[in-house]
């Protein structure tokens, strides 16, 4: 079931998602859709902290591997 959401923008960020949503190819909401989608994907500035934390204390544990260059990651 859908529902109807009316925000407030400044001028210049309706026109801004209204210019991104033509370039895109969707129309406004379906590109409101998509670009919330989108950040749902994203991981959060916590989450990569703490994955940025548990890689230091490996690399100083010594659990860190030295590689020659990305093809020994294959």
């Amino acid at each position: 079931m859908r529902s109807i959401l009316n925000i407030s923008l400044p001028a210049e960020k309706k026109r801004a998602i209204e210019r991104r949503a033509k370039k895109a190819g969707k129309s406004v909401s379906a590109y409101v859709l998509y670009s919330l989608e989108l950040e749902q994907s994203l991981i959060s500035e916590d989450e990569l902290l703490e994955i940025i934390r548990e890689g230091e204390k490996e690399y100083r544990e010594g659990k860190a591997k030295k590689l020659k260059s990305l093809a020994d990651l294959m």
